[in-house]
């Protein structure tokens, strides 16, 4: 599969709620939540903006796996 950031190859496993897990080598691990995966057949995400956010919840609490939820999902 491709990485729903960047693009490149990713490993992806089934999360829970609808969602997925992804582990891509550039963009780090993080879960993507059901509602934003139909989202994305018509919106794209702001990249750089997206990768700034995870990066900053891998800092805050650096036991949980980054999120891309409704509430945290940054659109271009």
């Amino acid at each position: 599969m491709k990485c729903y950031l960047c693009g490149l190859e990713a490993q992806q496993s089934e999360g829970n709620q609808g969602g997925e897990l992804v582990n891509c080598a550039d963009c780090g691990t993080y879960k993507i939540s059901g509602l934003v995966l139909k989202e994305l057949g018509a919106r794209k995400f702001d990249y750089p903006k997206m990768r700034d956010d995870l990066h900053r919840q891998r800092q805050f609490n650096a036991t949980s796996v980054a999120e891309i939820n409704t509430e945290t999902a940054i659109w271009a």
